[in-house]
């Protein structure tokens, strides 16, 4: 179908379901998005947006001090202040998404569509979370957030289509069973055909198709207790280069690399929540499951697998003491960790890896006066590797504390200090390490230290809200592990601590509302530096991190029709060229590309949605800072038209 006849589609079921409307009856509409909230902002009340997305970049590239990296649907690495997704906390329905498969592809499968709501950590600022630079939780819509009014079942069909160049189509059925049953169930295939750069040239091994299941039940089984078990599979297979996160570099040298590649995700949680009266407690327990395969003509299956099982739970009590409010968060979480290389459906010798993981936590945010809180905080961690670089236990306790004070109504001050530990991670599962015994790894420690300030007037010159914040942070890392490589080293060079690495920069955003109209600018900067390098490391004094991303600015642009049931909405993103400090550093270039997207859900029928968008409006060149493409630049797909119909009954 041409895109021109598919746009007659739409334009002509968006006619006929508001000419079976008879009346508004004024229920309340659910718009299908994703929350997004970001704790470099979190000092300003305005700091969730409804967003939607194919992609994780779709979704928080324009986020202050985020950055997604990768064009590939194989390749959806976070990257958090210059540190990449291998280094940071984050869970899928709870379920931790740690995973390293192959350095050639991303460690993360999400569907973008499905995700309800996405909470950032932008920096390690509590000793609640095990992640060097932050951590990412995203959650999974359920029947509950799609039911309507007094509803007991509802359907949900979406179909769309992308000049450059996919469709996607999906189907969600929800519904409440029983007065404390819900369930939902959902389907979605993405199809992919090979993508164009901004100059025109046809970007090779992406032709492929993206599948995701979600199951979930919920139950509530009285007003203390609610379950939530959840079933998430997602396969991406297609006719792939095996190298998919590099670049063209002007010739078509992926065809030898183009093979049958099938990347897989299996996730099942089980969640628990429990409110007494004084006292929250969320339960997590989960198996996550990733594999990924590569078939080559006349050789056996080859394949990477990582397998995570894992328990967390986290508790918040409030109580009073000598007259003091006390906010206690405390927690646990443990998780065993195997990877393996398969060859034929068996595993290799010397492939298969396990670490073990626990630990305890807890902070306690003690309100001093009614504008001053302290919050200290405790972490114990122990960590349990078997593989051919180490067999070692680590161990270490750790400390944070914060501070936060309201100098007034429209200004807020915080600062914290946190310290860090990461034990070194398993090799990547697709190829098997070849690393010697290495007695003097060690896991990396350092610590975060941030301050905070923000301003807020619900009321000035005529605005409805004027906000602006400010994070400046020094995030120091000792005995740094580069985990893109991880344990694929030669026998004389074993896996290893690289250095010591600092990360200098700050976040800040102003948003403004004023009746229908908001917007917001964000500007962010990272500077990381190798202070000391290991003997024998390949590394240079003064070296960035690999994957630094520099500066970068985003404005977004929002206006509401309420009249007809039309948002518009403008983003624009600007990152400045990035210039090596020394000959080891890669210069990037810098880039501005901009979209437009408008939604309309007719003010006459609003069970039908219609979404336009067009992406990267110019045609630019480019490619994101946080790509990492070893050398082979992995520019970003041109222009892309987009146009979808969803309709909920």
């Amino acid at each position: 179908m041409t895109n021109k006849t598919y746009l007659a589609v739409l334009i002509a079921a968006t006619f006929s379901a508001n000419s079976i409307a008879t009346e508004n009856d004024g229920e309340k509409v659910t718009v299908w998005g994703t929350q997004i909230s970001n704790s470099s902002e979190s000092l300003l009340a305005s700091d969730i947006e409804m967003k939607q997305g194919d992609h994780l970049s779709d979704l928080l590239r324009d986020q202050p001090g985020v950055d997604v990296g990768g064009t590939h649907s194989l390749n959806q690495g976070v990257n958090i202040r210059g540190v990449s997704e291998l280094d940071l906390d984050i869970t899928l329905d709870g379920a931790s998404q740690n995973n390293n498969v192959f350095h050639h592809a991303g460690n993360l499968l999400i569907n973008a569509d499905i995700i309800k709501a996405v909470d950032i950590r932008v920096g390690n600022n509590s000793v609640l979370n095990s992640g060097l630079g932050g951590g990412v939780a995203f959650e999974t819509k359920d029947a509950r957030d799609l039911l309507r009014g007094d509803d007991k079942f509802g359907t949900r069909i979406f179909s769309g289509m992308a000049s450059n160049d996919y469709s996607h189509t999906s189907a969600a059925a929800f519904s409440e069973l029983s007065e404390n049953v819900d369930a939902l169930v959902y389907y979605s295939v993405i199809s992919r055909d090979n993508p164009k750069d901004g100059d025109g040239n046809e970007v090779l091994g992406r032709d492929g198709k993206t599948q995701n299941v979600l199951a979930k039940v919920g139950w509530d089984a009285n007003d203390q207790n609610r379950f939530e078990l959840s079933y998430d599979y997602l396969k991406d297979a297609g006719d792939y280069t095996i190298k998919s996160n590099m670049g063209m570099n002007g010739s078509n040298w992926h065809e030898k690399y183009i093979r049958p590649i099938e990347y897989t995700r299996d996730t099942v949680a089980l969640n628990h929540e429990l409110a007494l009266a004084n006292t929250d407690v969320h339960s997590t327990l989960y198996y996550n499951e990733m594999s990924y395969t590569s078939k080559r003509k006349g050789a056996p299956i080859n394949e990477g697998r990582t397998e995570v099982y894992g328990l967390k739970v986290l508790s918040e009590t409030n109580l009073e003491v000598a007259s003091m409010l006390h906010t206690v968060r405390y927690g646990l979480e443990g998780k065993t960790e195997e990877s393996k290389e398969l060859l034929g459906g068996k595993p290799l010798p010397n492939s298969k890896e396990t670490a073990k993981s626990f630990a305890l936590y807890v902070e306690d945010e003690i309100q001093l006066t009614q504008d001053w809180s302290v919050t200290p905080g405790a972490r114990y961690n122990r960590y349990k590797v078997d593989m051919l670089a180490s067999d070692k236990t680590f161990k270490d306790t750790i400390f944070g504390l914060s501070s936060k004070y309201i100098l007034s109504k429209n200004w807020s001050i915080q600062a914290s200090g946190t310290e860090l530990f990461k034990g070194p991670a398993l090799s990547g599962s697709f190829l098997t390490s070849s690393s010697s015994y290495n007695p003097d790894l060690k896991p990396e420690t350092g610590v975060n230290y941030e301050a905070s300030i923000a301003y807020q007037n619900m009321d000035l010159a005529g605005l409805d809200t004027l906000g602006f914040s400010l994070t400046v942070f020094n995030t120091q890392i000792n005995d740094y592990i580069d985990d893109t490589m991880t344990g694929k080293a030669s026998p004389t060079k074993p896996y290893r601590n690289l250095g010591d690495v600092d990360i200098v920069g700050f976040e800040s955003a102003m948003i403004l509302q004023r009746d229908q109209f908001n917007g917001r600018l964000t500007y962010a900067h990272s500077d990381s530096e190798f202070k000391n390098v290991a003997l024998n490391s390949g590394l240079e004094k003064g070296q960035s991190l690999e994957d630094e991303v520099g500066d970068s600015i985003s404005l977004n642009l929002g206006y509401t029709f309420p009249s007809v049931g039309v948002d518009v909405n403008w983003t624009s993103l600007v990152a400045l060229d990035l210039k090596g400090k020394v000959n080891s550093d890669s210069d990037k270039k810098g880039y501005n590309v901009h979209g437009i997207n408008m939604r309309w859900i007719p003010t006459t029928n609003e069970d039908v949605t219609v979404t336009a968008s067009v992406d990267n409006i110019f045609d630019a060149q480019y490619a994101s800072h946080a790509s990492h493409d070893f050398g082979y630049i992995d520019y970003e797909p041109g222009r892309n038209v987009q146009l979808s119909l969803a309709y909920q009954f």
